[in-house]
């Protein structure tokens, strides 16, 4: 019961000084899901329609709708961060090579016949000790986990 009162009160005062960040909601429209982050993050995130000669490729690739994840550093410049991508399912399961990197990132969801995958970096885009590196680290570490996604319905 001591651990119990313990932790309760360790939880309280941090909501109280408001150092636990509550969850907020990033929309993918047209994307039928939302990525679930801490607002303190979500704050500096932005979504944008992927643009550029990758669209016609994903298009005859199946893509019916990819979005961009946009990142704002410290210093008020956006950065490109993830892609979020939109397939139906057989379309995405054909682009699969085993001897090359998945073309439209990693399955995070499968869900009515869609898949979910998302494609963001493979290391840290800031020195990993900065306010910005951190904050990438964070979001790097719930980018391929399916529980960071909500299915909108």
């Amino acid at each position: 019961m001591k651990i119990i009162f313990s932790t309760f009160l360790c939880i309280l005062g941090a909501f109280s000084t408001g150092c636990v960040a509550r969850p907020a909601h990033i929309s993918f429209n047209p994307i039928p899901y939302d990525m679930r982050i801490s607002s303190d993050i979500a704050s500096r995130l932005s979504v944008q329609p992927m643009t550029g000669d990758w669209v016609e490729h994903m298009t005859k690739a199946g893509v019916v709708a990819a979005v961009m994840i946009q990142y704002e550093s410290d210093d008020g410049k956006k950065h490109g961060f993830a892609a979020v991508y939109y397939t139906p399912q057989e379309r995405f399961d054909a682009a699969k090579n085993p001897n090359e990197p998945p073309m439209f990132g990693e399955e995070v969801s499968r869900s009515n016949g869609f898949v979910l995958s998302v494609a963001g970096p493979h290391d840290t885009i800031f020195e990993p000790l900065t306010s910005d590196g951190k904050n990438i680290v964070r979001l790097s570490e719930g980018l391929s986990t399916a529980d960071t996604y909500v299915e909108r319905r």
